[in-house]
């Protein structure tokens, strides 16, 4: 396995000035990498004190999806109408869409996050069977959990060989330092992919690493790894 990124995900909300940006910079900023790039842009971000009104919100994510990333993330807190409309729009361009949920706080058992799920395929256009869909645009279902123990990194990794198996196109994993186990193996059970950080300074989720520590950790294996990280 190639120890570097197969994809880049720029987080917009701790751009400066993304309230003004410009549709021009964001299409420059997608082709500025030799790779495939999601672009994301959340309501809240804390560090940076920016909360964004929805209307401005859809406008920005409009423009996100017409510099035609590979991918743009919704956060699945939109309205349905909302999210039907945006997908409408990505499709048309040719961008796939990651339907985002984060629950910081902890991670709900396998059953309840399950239910979750069924919620956010009733909710969310092209998710069903998306698998399956070859023909337009993958839609994936991105759904991260706050680990307080490391069971809850099993709860989650059971969750993504379940819902795989139904053909769902899936991103799911623990946040913070109990969930690396589930952040690094994910991949192994059916998520399509995970998050790491470039650079050690570059930390836009809890329990991110390096992507030298990720893969270290990746090529020692769930047993050895497990070891190594009860051990952080």
């Amino acid at each position: 396995m190639k120890r570097n990124a197969s994809i880049i995900e720029f987080r917009l909300d701790y751009f400066e000035k993304i309230m003004e940006i410009k549709s021009s910079k964001l299409s420059k900023l997608v082709k500025s990498v030799p790779l495939p790039v999601i672009l994301t842009l959340k309501e809240v971000n804390e560090e940076n004190h920016l909360k964004i009104p929805e209307k401005k919100r859809i406008d920005l994510t409009i423009k996100c999806i017409e510099a035609r990333p590979s991918f743009i993330d919704l956060e699945t807190n939109f309205k349905k109408e909302i999210l039907k409309k945006l997908h409408s729009i990505a499709i048309k361009n040719g961008v796939g869409v990651i339907y985002s949920y984060h629950d910081f706080n902890s991670t709900p058992s396998e059953q309840d996050i399950i239910k979750l799920a069924s919620k956010f395929l009733k909710k969310c256009p092209g998710l069903k069977n998306s698998s399956l869909n070859k023909s337009k645009p993958r839609s994936i279902l991105k759904m991260v959990f706050f680990a307080q123990s490391f069971q809850d990194n099993i709860s989650v990794l059971n969750v993504c060989q379940d819902l795989t198996k139904k053909k769902i196109n899936l991103i799911c994993f623990n946040m913070g330092k109990k969930g690396l186990f589930s952040r690094i193996f994910s991949i192994t059970k059916g998520a399509l992919l995970t998050y790491a950080k470039l650079e050690e300074t570059l930390e836009t989720g809890p329990g991110q690493i390096p992507i030298k520590r990720f893969y270290y950790l990746y090529e020692k294996g769930e047993s050895s790894a497990s070891k190594e990280i009860a051990g952080l």
